[in-house]
């Protein structure tokens, strides 16, 4: 069993690294600046590159580092410059765990990390804008995919943004003041008022803004559905794979596995009082706790102390065994009500939104025996274990990790997703999908067939050089590059040379839900809400989830 653990971690490992690998590009020296790309920014002029036919405004500051005093504080304005600034190359990554992941070791990053990128065509004028919230769990990743192929799919403006990961985005203690935490949620926001101030003089329009993001990124987007504070921010969303938390917001086996703690578009989130609770064990972790100032004295900790503090297992913590919040909380200003809390009165910000999953996402288990399989499920599922073992049968199955995969999947995101989509149709225009396209990029991991695993969402549509897309592949990229961008630009993703993309209205009077199902070779079709309800048995978990 404990050799099937590991490699369960090693398994998830890898899911997330392929899914966070696409945020990601090593840094470059910065080349000097392309003639003609200067652009006057309400802080100072910058000035870009032109790659490809795209021009690039890379490392604009955003806000100001938020190291010192400004640690673990709401993102302030980013001091004016005067002198032309080189914005040529990615700025640095935001400080994050060692190797994305749980354990001690030097971490990777910086605490001076709040820069966004701008990517626009040519003569760009009045243009919709997209903005990147990159994926990593709210551990890892960065704000540094290449963004040109949407730019040039979709003559549109793209921009991303890093913002603060882990203990250094999200810790809360009650020394940090009245609504600490969900500072990584902050940068997102403040990143998007940059695009409200400045985007004009890129040429794109500050009245058409989306915004789109992938696992944590989809989970973002969700809460920036949520927030109060994100009113007026965006025009349009697109949470992609949100869903990926377990049902229960916990893990399905001992440690070490690669498994998130409820902070997903579905996760029940930490109060501000329980949220303070852990931070004070953060706070003694680091040798604060009896400190005169505590907030003081958190903010001169070492950087490499706070990330080992926040990492080393073993310590009270809302992820990974170590000490402090590393994820969303519900602070009582940026969150105040979870999504789904919020969809039960309306309280949400109200705008045109495609929400999509992929068939087989799932980020933790990988069990090889019957045994295995069985003890996972009971270990995740508890006093609802044998229903569950009864309705995915070892016997239907070609081994215990495919009953595994898909028993996962259904409750973790497909079913959850169709569930929130459900609840979000009440409130605004929703277009739902589901990627059933079972090899995609990269084809499968060795030893256990992945399927549509978590990521696969926007594998294909980015299209890594490393992998080349065949024939099919390529049809459904460009389905997908044109939906995206087509609802970007009017708030309906049917676009010529596609098919039609119904409404998903399962929340109206007016009919049953749709679902576009998507596939290579043109074989992506509407398909009934019922047909997934059925196939994923959504009736029995929905019957089982937890409330909001």
């Amino acid at each position: 069993m404990k050799r099937s653990i590991f490699r369960q971690a090693r398994l998830g490992a890898l899911i997330l690294a392929v899914a966070f690998a696409l945020s990601i590009r090593p840094a470059a020296a910065a080349p000097t600046c392309a003639a003609g790309t200067t652009v006057q920014t309400a802080t100072g002029p910058v000035c870009g590159v032109v790659d490809d036919g795209i021009n690039k405004w890379l490392g604009i500051p955003f806000a100001a580092p938020p190291v010192g005093k400004l640690r673990w504080a709401p993102p302030q304005p980013a001091a004016p410059w005067t002198s032309t600034l080189n914005a040529t190359a990615f700025g640095n990554t935001c400080a994050q765990p060692p190797n994305g992941s749980p354990g001690v070791g030097p971490f990777s990053g910086s605490e001076d990390c709040l820069f966004l990128n701008v990517w626009a065509p040519p003569g760009a004028r009045g243009l919709p804008v997209m903005v990147s919230i990159h994926g990593g769990g709210y551990h890892n990743g960065a704000g540094s995919a290449n963004e040109a192929l949407l730019v040039k799919r979709g003559n549109l403006i793209v921009v991303s943004m890093n913002y603060r990961l882990s203990i250094f985005g999200f810790l809360a203690n009650r020394a940090l003041g009245p609504n600490s935490g969900d500072y990584g949620l902050q940068d997102q926001q403040a990143a998007l008022r940059w695009v409200q101030a400045n985007i004009s003089a890129f040429g794109g329009n500050p009245k058409d803004v989306t915004i789109f993001g992938g696992s944590a990124g989809g989970s973002s987007v969700c809460h920036q559905l949520a927030s109060p504070t994100a009113a007026g921010l965006f025009h349009k969303a697109i949470p992609k794979s949100g869903h990926y938390s377990t049902l229960f917001g916990g893990p399905a086996a001992p440690r070490p596995i690669a498994d998130n703690p409820p902070q997903d578009c579905k996760s029940k989130l930490l109060t501000l009082k329980e949220a303070e609770e852990i931070g004070d064990g953060f706070a003694s972790a680091v040798g604060c706790g009896r400190a005169t100032d505590v907030a003081a004295c958190l903010r001169a900790v070492p950087p490499q102390a706070v990330s080992d503090a926040a990492t080393n297992p073993g310590g009270h913590s809302y992820q990974y065994g170590g000490h402090g919040t590393t994820g969303p909380t519900l602070n009582g200003t940026t969150l105040v009500k979870t999504l789904r809390q919020a969809l039960e009165t309306g309280e949400v910000n109200r705008v045109p939104l495609i929400i999509g999953w992929t068939r087989d996402e799932q980020l933790v288990g990988a069990p090889e025996t019957a045994s295995e399989y069985t003890d996972l499920v009971r270990k995740q599922y508890g006093p609802i274990a044998d229903r569950v073992l009864a309705l995915y049968p070892l016997k239907r199955f070609a081994s215990p990790f495919l009953a595994w995969r898909t028993m996962a999947a259904d409750s973790t995101a497909v079913c959850p997703s169709v569930r929130t989509a459900t609840l979000l149709s009440k409130w605004m225009p929703v277009f739902a999908f589901q990627i059933d396209y079972g090899d995609p990029w990269p084809q499968t991991f060795k030893g256990n067939p992945t399927g549509v695993f978590h990521g696969a969402a926007w594998a294909i549509e980015l299209s890594p050089s490393s992998a080349p897309l065949t024939v099919n592949e390529q049809v459904m990229q460009d389905q997908q590059l044109a939906y995206v961008t087509t609802f970007a630009r009017t708030g309906n993703p049917t676009a010529d040379g596609t098919p039609v993309w119904p409404e998903f209205n399962a929340g109206k009077a007016s009919g049953a839900g749709q679902v576009m199902s998507l596939k290579p070779g043109g074989d992506s079709e509407a398909t009934l809400l019922a047909q997934t309800v059925l196939v994923h048995n959504c009736t029995f978990w929905d019957s089982v989830a937890p409330k909001p």
